[in-house]
């Protein structure tokens, strides 16, 4: 199995593909959709990839967005005690189609974002790698966690908006640290559907 931690870091094949995951045991990533293997592995805006594959604009809608002053710490992410961070729950979502793409939920470092990136995000009107691309910041992901896992296991109002109570959709996740300037300034969790990328007869 592939360590966590070494999650696509310099190419977009591994030749172990089978990974843990969180409720499947184990997952092989050659059985994936191939357009969906593509964003595990990317590097840029999600959302940008997801128009030029479905042909439609993608809008983000904020279902989510609040910030607070931290009681404790967070993993992965250079906050403390004290700190303001942003948390958000985005959908992508089709303009024409109307079908979710995608499901995003991050917490942003405010502290490590220049003062109108924050402003930006707190709006909840753009997403996160859109707006750092049109604001020319210099970043880098870092992907440390891939999960698969069945829609209707979890307690989730997230993931209600994609399944009924009969319904066992399938989705695949993909969890990275943006660093900014060297620092880790937000992490981002991607929530996918695996069946709208499966390609007709596949």
């Amino acid at each position: 199995m592939n360590n966590n931690n070494s999650y696509f870091r310099s190419s977009g094949y591994l030749n172990n593909p089978v990974i843990l995951t969180e409720s499947s045991g184990s997952l092989d990533l050659t059985e994936l959709p191939p357009f969906l293997r593509t964003l595990l592995v990317t590097d840029g805006t999600v959302t940008k990839s997801l128009e030029a594959w479905f042909w439609e604009n993608v809008n983000i809608k904020a279902i989510n967005n609040f910030s607070e002053v931290l009681k404790n710490e967070i993993p992965n992410l250079e906050v403390k005690q004290g700190d303001k961070v942003l948390h958000r729950e985005v959908l992508l979502k089709g303009e024409k189609s109307n079908q979710i793409y995608a499901f995003a939920r991050s917490t942003v470092s405010l502290k490590h974002l220049p003062d109108e990136i924050g402003m930006a995000l707190e709006k909840g009107e753009i997403g996160i790698g859109e707006l750092l691309r049109e604001k020319g910041i210099e970043t880098y992901r870092d992907i440390f966690e891939i999960n698969y896992f069945l829609a209707s296991r979890k307690n989730d109002t997230l993931f209600s908006q994609w399944q009924n109570k009969a319904s066992n959709t399938e989705v695949l996740s993909r969890s990275y640290r943006i660093r900014v300037n060297g620092s880790p300034a937000i992490i981002v969790t991607e929530y996918f559907p695996v069946d709208i990328f499966k390609l007709p007869n596949s």
